[in-house]
């Protein structure tokens, strides 16, 4: 994945940049303004992780950002189970994200058509 995955979005949001936050399920959460890690994983969340798509590579250990670091806007990041922290990432796993990111971003896109659609 590396930087392929995270390239900039700027059609997505010509209004604000935002780190994109890509859930377990699939759903999309966007943060405009500064974020901590700690702050994007609530404490429901203590059997996930977040990693940044920058620091996904095929057969590589997942990465997980410390609790005190910032998401950086227009950036993706994905809410991974605990179960994926420091395993190879496989070639299945890079596709299952990459499915998932495009569909996110695809319906945050369409969602912001319908919304400006006149």
């Amino acid at each position: 994945m590396g930087s392929s995955l995270s390239a900039h979005s700027h059609e997505m949001t010509d209004i604000l940049p935002t780190a994109k936050v890509i859930a377990i399920d699939g759903s999309l959460r966007e943060y405009s303004v500064p974020t901590k890690v700690s702050e994007v994983l609530d404490e429901k969340l203590t059997a996930s992780f977040l990693c940044s798509s920058d620091e996904l590579y095929l057969d590589r250990d997942i990465p997980a950002l410390r609790s005190q670091e910032w998401v950086e806007l227009d950036q993706i990041y994905f809410i991974l189970p605990r179960s994926m922290l420091d395993q190879p990432l496989t070639g299945q796993d890079m596709a299952a994200l990459a499915v998932k990111a495009s569909l996110a971003l695809a319906g945050a896109l369409a969602k912001r058509s319908n919304h400006y659609a006149i």
